[in-house]
């Protein structure tokens, strides 16, 4: 049995808890980049071909075949490559992604998600548009009553393109860009612009949602959760993790709806009131997720116990606090840019 994680996100420390606790395991991870974090850690790396360099699906489809990979955990190009599924399970390789083609491709549409949602409590109020006068209107719609609203594209990851719109000045985006606060005038007159250059865009407009932010990481088993906890951000560096939370019920039952597999999170922020809005499913583990190891919650062992079809349900009671802090490790020396299997 051979084990490939492709390119995703925040991969060091699930692979480093995997191969802490299940070392007898041929794990293999790729990169876009050569020196990435993840390369000191993987019993096996080699590097991935550019962004555009080539067609991903036929590549990995290729390269799983010529080093023996048994096992696909993919993260990059899990859409097109969840597409494929019966190519690549008639070359003995069974894949681990979230949902099928089309489930990604509704969890990735940020608007066709929430209509989905349909009267779900825990829904944000939020308007799709595609004009500058839809972005007006939404603006106003969801701005009544003294409320706030943002912005944000369809589609995207990692907060790309998020826009509070409530700057205070016409120069507030300028003094603190990170602060990623607009006046939602200027926002409207950059639209217009682009219209007028034909430029399209696919937008959210939402209710802002001032309160806390918690990540809830799972891991299941095509729709069956075996393990579920909330990350709840206090701070910039500290977060309560619980595994009793009435939000586990809620994402458990999203997963279920959705047959969803493998490792993924479900993102929620609590409005004005303190009511807890989805704000999205990401198909694939949070950056934090390997966090509650810290704690006692096998979420790394129980996600390649999955994989290899070895998972045991978790159940354990468990309300901690972790503060994330940044150490330095010694790495071998090698040539720079030089991956540590240069094999391709």
């Amino acid at each position: 049995m051979k084990i490939w994680f492709n390119q995703s996100f925040s991969l060091r420390n699930v692979i480093a808890n995997m191969v802490a606790a299940r070392p007898g395991l041929d794990i293999a991870v790729s990169t876009i980049d050569g020196d990435a974090p993840v390369r000191d850690v993987a019993p096996d790396f080699w590097v991935e071909p550019a962004r555009g360099a080539t067609d991903y699906v036929e590549w990995a489809l290729a390269t799983a075949i010529d080093r023996g990979v048994t096992h696909l955990v993919a993260g990059r190009g899990r859409t097109g490559i969840a597409a494929q599924r019966e190519r690549f399970a008639a070359a003995g390789i069974a894949l681990h992604v979230a949902a099928d083609a089309a489930t990604l491709d509704l969890l990735d549409d940020k608007a066709a998600f929430t209509v989905s949602l349909g009267d779900d409590p825990h829904r944000c109020p939020s308007i799709a548009v595609t004009t500058a006068d839809g972005f007006d209107a939404a603006v106003a719609t969801l701005t009544r009553g003294g409320r706030a609203a943002c912005v944000k594209p369809v589609r995207g990851v990692y907060g790309a393109g998020y826009w509070t719109l409530d700057g205070a000045t016409p120069l507030a985006h300028l003094a603190d860009p990170d602060a990623r606060r607009i006046a939602p005038a200027l926002y409207v007159d950059a639209l217009r612009h682009a219209e007028v250059q034909g430029e399209t865009f696919a937008l959210l407009v939402m209710e802002h949602l001032p309160g806390l932010e918690a990540s809830v990481d799972i891991v299941a088993d095509h729709g069956r959760v075996l393990l579920a906890a909330v990350r709840t951000k206090l701070d910039p560096n500290r977060q309560r993790i619980e595994t009793r939370h009435p939000l586990i019920a809620h994402a458990t039952m999203l997963v279920a709806r959705h047959a969803l597999h493998g490792a993924l999170n479900v993102q929620y922020k609590q409005d004005a009131a303190g009511q807890w809005r989805i704000l999205e499913i990401n198909s694939r583990a949070a950056g934090g997720a390997s966090y509650g190891d810290a704690v006692g919650i096998p979420f790394c062992a129980t996600w390649i116990d999955v994989v290899t079809g070895t998972a045991q349900a978790f159940d354990g009671a468990i309300d901690a606090q972790v503060v994330a802090v940044v150490h330095a490790t010694p790495r071998a020396q090698q040539k720079s840019g030089t991956p540590s299997n240069p094999r391709q």
